[in-house]
């Protein structure tokens, strides 16, 4: 059992962050309350999430703090 738990230590320090790339993590919020959502993340800190709110009402899609929009 010891050698099996080394062995996974050992692969998991070989492995190439670029063999696999970087997590790319994208929010969609859709509606109002998807909207919140985002609103709610940014004002408590969450960062390195690119987010996208999706909303048929425009004045609402204009109060949220998304990096993208899109008006449907």
């Amino acid at each position: 059992m010891a050698d099996a738990i080394e062995y996974a230590k050992d692969d998991a320090r070989q492995a190439d962050v670029g063999e696999f790339g970087v997590a790319k993590i994208v929010v969609v919020g859709c509606g109002g309350a998807g909207g919140n959502t985002i609103n709610r993340l940014n004002r408590i800190g969450i960062r390195g999430a690119e987010t996208i709110a999706i909303n048929t009402d425009k004045q609402d899609l204009d109060l949220i703090d998304a990096d993208k929009k899109l008006l449907i």
